[in-house]
C-alpha cells in the first residue's frame, strides 16, 4: 500500500553536534568571594609508612622497591611463604605459571601510567623482599573432575555455589592436617566455573529480585577501577537486610566464613590469573597480590610511621546474625586495628533492634553492651601486644545514643586520649583554583571538631588524582571526647594507608570501616560464637 504524503514518517533533521561548554573555576572565584560563609581550610602532610630499617615513604610500592617489608630487619623477618593451591588441574597450573612470574621483576605496562602502575621488583630471596614463595606438589590439591562436572551440570546457581564450596573445604581441611601445613591457600578457579558461580550471580539475582552484595573485586583490588567504584564497592550501609539466600548465592564469603577456623585463603577467579579484558596489568595484579599474601602469611609490609605508640583503633558496626529467623536480631563487630599493623576482629553479643518500633533504622548498642563489646576489644590488646593501649579511637557510619557513648567512656574510663567518631559522606563537593581537584589532605574545619577530611583528591607524589569523578570528603560530623579535630583528620589519612588487599598509595575509606559490611556479612554466615581473631582471614 502506498501511503500519502502526510502519512510518510518525516525525515530526521541532520544532528548537529554542539561544542562542549567549559566552566573554568577562575569563573566562579568571584561568586566565592561574595559569599558570606568563611570556612577554615588546612593542608595535612601525606602520612609516611615505615619499611626495612626504619626507613620511610608515603608510597607503599615505592617503598617496597626501595627498602624492602619491615618485616625484613623485625623480629616477624620470614625466608619463606608457604603456598597451598586448590582447584582445577588446570586452574592450579595458570596459579604456578603466576607465582613464577611474580618471583621475577615484571615490567611495567606501556599503556598505563608509569607512576600509577609501576614495574615490580619480583618477590624472591634477593632485594628487596628478601622473602621467597614456596610451594610443593604436596601442598597441591586439585578438585576430583568428577565434583567439578557436579558443579558445572547443575541448573541450580546456589547449589552449585554449595556443591564448589563442599569440594574446596575438603582440600582446604586436608592441607591442614598437613606438617608443616601451608600460611595461605590459594584458591584458583576456571573459567567455566567463574561463569557459572560468580558471573552467573547476575542473572540468579534478576530471576530472586535481589541486590548483588558480591565484591567484584575479588580478594585483592584486581579491576582497572577509579578510587570511587572502590569506594561504592566498600559502602556503608548498616540499615540493609540482607536476604537469606546471601550465604548459600555467594562463594567468597562462604569460603571465608568455613575458613575462619583452617588457614587463610586467597581466591583467584580465572580473569585473575589469565589476565583478561577489564582487568589490570600483570605488575599491578602482583603487587597487589604479594602484599595480600605477605600479611595473610604473617609478614608486616609496612607500619604507620607518625602515630602515638599504643593507638588503638577500632571500627564498630552491626549486621545480622540469623536474619533467616529473626530480621529483628543484630549483633555488634569490632574491627580493631594498632598502631603496629595488627587487626582483630571481635563479635560482640546478640540484641533486639526492631527498626520499625525504634526512632532510627541504625541499630544501636545500649550502656551495657557498649562497655562489654569495648572492654573485650582492649582486653585481646593488652593480650596480643602485651600493654594497655594509651590512645582509643573509635569510628561508626551512624551517630552516638547518649547510651552507647556513656558505655563506651565507661570502658575508657582508664583512658585519658579517646575520640568517638562518626563518619558519613553526604555527596558534599568543593573546587578550588586552576584545573586540579582538591589535593588529598584537606581538611575544612566546621567547628566543634568536626568538618571535611578528603581521603582522595590529587597527590603531589603521583602528580595526578587517580579517579574519575570529583572526589568527596569524609565527614567528621560527630567527634567526641579529648582529640581534636586535626587529630581525627590525621588518623582518618593513615587509616587509609592500612589496607592490605592492595598496594596502592591509599584508599578511600579509613581500614576501621572500609571493609565493615563484608566482614559482617562473613560472620553472619560462619554463625559462630567466637570467630577467628586475626583479620587476615576476613579479608
Amino acid at each position: 500500500m502506498t501511503r500519502s504524503p502526510a502519512q510518510r514518517r518525516p525525515s530526521r533533521k541532520p544532528r548537529v553536534l554542539r561544542k562542549p561548554q567549559v566552566f573554568h573555576n577562575d569563573s566562579i572565584l568571584p561568586i566565592l568571594a561574595a559569599g558570606q560563609i568563611k570556612l577554615h581550610c588546612e593542608y595535612l602532610q601525606e602520612p609516611q609508612l615505615v619499611f626495612s630499617d626504619k626507613r620511610q615513604c608515603e608510597d607503599p610500592r615505592t617503598g617496597l622497591t626501595a627498602f624492602g617489608p619491615y618485616s625484613k630487619t623485625d623480629v616477624t623477618r620470614r625466608t619463606a611463604i608457604r603456598i597451598g593451591i586448590v582447584g582445577p588441574s588446570e586452574a592450579i597450573d595458570r596459579t604456578l605459571t603466576l607465582i613464577k612470574q611474580m618471583s621475577r621483576q615484571i615490567p611495567q605496562s606501556e599503556k598505563v601510567d608509569a607512576m600509577l602502575h609501576p614495574s615490580f621488583p619480583g618477590i624472591n630471596y634477593g632485594e628487596p623482599f628478601q622473602v621467597e614463595m614456596v610451594t610443593q606438589i604436596v601442598w597441591h590439591r586439585a578438585l576430583r573432575p568428577a565434583d567439578v562436572a557436579a558443579v558445572e551440570n547443575h541448573p541450580d546457581f546456589t547449589v552449585r555455589v554449595r556443591l564448589l564450596l563442599d569440594a574446596v573445604m575438603t582440600e582446604i581441611r586436608s592441607l591442614k592436617q598437613l606438617d608443616p601445613c601451608p600460611d595461605v591457600v590459594l584458591v584458583a578457579m576456571t573459567e567455566r566455573l567463574e561463569k557459572l558461580c560468580r558471573v552467573g550471580i547476575g542473572e540468579y539475582d534478576a530471576q530472586e529480585g535481589v541486590d548483588d552484595d558480591e565484591d567484584e573485586l575479588a580478594d585483592v583490588l584486581e579491576v582497572n577501577t577509579d578510587q570511587d567504584s572502590v569506594a561504592n564497592a566498600c559502602a556503608q550501609d548498616e540499615t540493609t537486610v540482607e536476604s537469606e539466600v546471601d550465604g548459600i548465592r555467594s562463594f567468597r564469603r562462604s569460603l571465608k566464613a568455613k575458613c575462619l577456623d583452617v588457614l587463610p585463603t586467597q581466591l583467584l577467579w580465572h580473569r585473575t590469573l589469565v589476565g583478561s579484558r577489564g582487568v589490570q596489568d600483570l605488575a599491578t595484579r602482583a603487587w597487589n597480590l604479594s602484599v595480600a599474601l605477605l600479611y595473610k602469611s604473617g609478614v608486616v609490609p609496612w607500619r604507620l610511621a607518625d602515630v602515638m605508640d599504643g593507638s588503638c583503633f577500632v571500627g564498630i558496626s552491626f549486621f545480622h546474625p540469623d536474619g533467616k529467623d529473626n530480621a529483628s536480631m543484630r549483633s555488634s563487630v569490632a574491627q580493631a586495628f594498632t598502631d603496629r599493623g595488627e587487626g582483630f576482629v571481635l563479635q560482640g553479643a546478640r540484641f533486639e533492634w526492631d527498626p520499625t518500633k525504634e526512632e532510627e533504622k541504625s541499630p544501636h548498642l545500649s550502656r551495657e553492651a557498649a562497655r562489654e563489646l569495648l572492654e573485650q576489644v582492649l582486653q585481646i590488646y593488652r593480650e596480643q601486644i602485651q600493654t594497655t593501649p594509651r590512645r582509643v579511637v573509635i569510628h561508626k557510619t551512624s551517630r552516638y545514643t547518649e547510651e552507647e557513648r556513656q558505655g563506651f567512656e565507661d570502658a575508657l574510663a582508664d583512658i585519658s586520649q579517646y575520640g568517638l567518631v562518626t563518619l558519613t559522606r553526604h555527596g558534599t563537593c568543593c573546587l578550588r583554583p586552576g584545573n586540579k581537584p582538591v589535593l588529598r589532605g584537606t581538611i575544612i574545619h566546621f567547628g566543634e571538631k568536626k568538618g571535611l577530611v578528603y581521603t582522595i583528591g590529587y597527590i603531589p607524589f603521583l602528580r595526578c588524582y587517580p579517579g574519575f569523578r570529583i572526589p568527596q570528603p569524609l565527614e567528621i560530623s560527630e567527634n567526641w571526647g579529648s582529640l581534636s579535630f586535626q587529630e581525627v583528620a590525621g588518623d582518618l589519612l593513615r587509616l587509609t594507608k592500612l589496607n592490605w588487599n592492595t598496594a596502592a598509595f591509599s584508599c578511600v575509606d579509613p581500614i576501621t570501616i572500609a571493609f565493615s559490611k563484608r566482614v559482617g556479612e562473613i560472620l553472619r554466615v560462619a554463625n559462630v560464637e567466637k570467630p577467628a581473631l586475626h583479620y587476615r582471614y576476613y579479608m
